[in-house]
């Protein structure tokens, strides 16, 4: 059998709007998506777009799926301060 070697990535496109508050984030906070760390946000290239977000693990259960999509809102506030997040704009891609 073949190894999977796609991967589940719940996240926001980054917009215009989004990238002006990610490179100049509230102070203290750049280590919620600067650093390589699985446990907060990485920034990925998919195709155009830049999206924001985490990599689920294999296995990952469907009923846990709210929860990141609140997770991933919410480091953002915190980053970008104001900007404000539709509960819609969180999507998964497969990467």
């Amino acid at each position: 059998m073949a190894e999977m070697d796609k991967r589940l990535f719940v996240g926001i496109k980054i917009s215009t709007k989004l990238q002006h508050g990610l490179d100049s984030p509230a102070p203290g906070t750049d280590r919620y998506f600067k650093e390589n760390n699985t446990d907060y946000l990485q920034i990925i290239n998919q195709g155009d777009e830049k999206l924001i977000g985490r990599f689920l693990k294999d296995g990952f259960p469907v009923g846990d799926l709210d929860n990141v999509s609140r997770n991933v809102r919410s480091i953002i506030r915190i980053i970008a301060g104001d900007h404000r997040l539709e509960e819609d704009s969180v999507h998964i891609y497969v990467r």
